[in-house]
């Protein structure tokens, strides 16, 4: 594969600028995290209030393959978005991914009950799902290629770094503010109109999220290939999503085979956890706070380590992440079981730690990976094929503990991803050039 080497000025952008940018790119990211967190948190009010109570299994079952749903349908809008962030700038993104996020968000917290209006309640839930994938389909990949080309060569890990940090600040927000109304509600008001709360602060999020994102620059990098770029049939038939793919089906494969692990980690930690809690005695309010805890303790790990992934270089981090992940999640679901607080926060810090520290080298791969001309497309391809596989795992646990009759089936899976996880990089991933990353690991992939 030939990969254009493209040749950035001098000083990226200066620190007010590049500050301005990590907001900017990282609001958009915490309003999609938000929904997919408090979705989690809530998931048992929405399956008794959108599915049929007579069989609670199916209901939850239900409920989360409706939280899978969205997973499906990213490749969609991240086909659509990721195109028109390699053509026209990876800022239109942006823009439309936030406003249609927050508006399906809001929709959910004003679906009437399946007791009101039967069986159009889940499919109503299932529409804003799908709109809300779509949104999500182009968000991460096209943030973290905004913020990885506005930064100097040398601080890219430390930047890309904040995506996780607003991904779990939101769902640190959204946990305290269920635990909040768990506390402060009845359980009979939690369940008629309290769980819907949560939906419909997304819409306020995602007007402030616009208003923030009014005024960004194209990225540098990205003004300069467009430049450059000949307008011609050949060169817009070489733009294709199936040419992107086909150039760089080799890179996609080496994401596939560590990001996938990486998007089933992230679930386990937001939903998956919290659940198996809540099935083995946990009240709801220590659940939820041991939720929260844990998403404060990754927040301050992707703030302490972020920068590691400069200074060491990703491989390290990757691995290392992954075999603590793998030794340590049969003990983390192991201490979820015990039904004592202070057990289950242990078990959630097992995990949530190194989750913190393999985060960042796992987004920055997103874009590091993928030559300029297609980052956005290849990126969005990679990553919504990972989340597919990593938003169905909560339904897994449910299904294959049932299956099986055995709480520690789901866990041992787990292990076995992060094992495969571990081997990939081991074997096949090669530590990027720190100045032009994308080129050297598009090059060496083909060696």
């Amino acid at each position: 594969m030939s990969v254009e080497k493209v040749d950035l000025p001098q000083g990226v952008a200066n620190e007010p600028s590049l500050r301005r940018t990590v907001v900017a790119a990282s609001v958009g990211n915490f309003v999609e995290w938000y929904e997919f967190a408090v979705y989690g948190v809530v998931a048992a009010y929405i399956s008794k209030a959108m599915f049929p109570t007579d069989d609670p299994t199916a209901a939850m079952l239900n409920t989360w393959a409706a939280y899978g749903i969205s997973f499906l349908v990213r490749p969609v809008g991240g086909v659509f978005l990721a195109r028109l962030g390699d053509r026209y700038g990876r800022r239109h993104i942006l823009y439309v991914t936030i406003t249609l996020m927050s508006i399906a968000t809001f929709c959910i917290a004003l679906i009437p009950s399946y007791t009101t209006i039967g069986i159009a309640a889940p499919i109503l839930l299932i529409c804003a799902r799908i709109a809300q994938g779509i949104a999500a389909g182009g968000e991460l990949a096209g943030a973290a290629a905004f913020l990885y080309e506005h930064a100097p060569a040398h601080r890219r890990a430390r930047l890309v770094s904040f995506l996780g940090v607003s991904t779990f600040c939101s769902i640190v927000l959204g946990s305290t503010l269920a635990t909040v109304l768990t506390v402060a509600l009845p359980a009979d008001e939690m369940q008629s109109w309290g769980w819907r709360v949560v939906f419909a602060t997304a819409l306020p999020l995602g007007f402030v999220g616009l208003y923030i994102r009014r005024s960004l620059q194209e990225t540098p990098e990205f003004q300069q290939m467009h430049a450059q770029r000949n307008a011609t049939v050949a060169e817009r038939s070489s733009e294709s999503l199936w040419l992107a793919m086909r150039q760089n089906g080799r890179a996609i494969l080496l994401y596939l085979g560590f990001g996938t692990f990486y998007s089933i980690a992230v679930y386990v930690s937001v939903a998956a956890y919290l659940a198996y809690m809540l099935s083995n005695g946990f009240s709801e309010k220590a659940a939820l706070t041991i939720n929260t805890i844990a998403g404060v303790v990754i927040i301050a790990g992707i703030l302490l380590s972020g920068g590691l992934a400069d200074r060491v270089g990703r491989k390290p981090i990757l691995i290392g992440g992954a075999s603590a992940m793998a030794v340590g999640v049969v003990p983390t679901f192991l201490l979820g079981s015990t039904g004592t607080f202070a057990l289950g926060l242990l078990g959630a810090l097992i995990f949530a730690i190194p989750l913190s520290v393999f985060l960042t080298p796992a987004v920055i791969n997103v874009v590091e990976l993928f030559p300029a001309k297609v980052r956005v497309t290849a990126g969005t391809a990679a990553y919504n094929l990972t989340v597919i596989v990593g938003g169905f795992m909560p339904f897994v646990a449910v299904w294959i503990t049932d299956a099986t009759g055995s709480r520690l089936a789901f866990p041992v899976f787990i292990a076995a991803m992060a094992v495969l996880a571990l081997a990939v990089v081991v074997v096949w991933y090669r530590e990027p050039d720190s100045d032009h990353a994308s080129t050297q690991v598009g090059q060496g992939l083909q060696r």
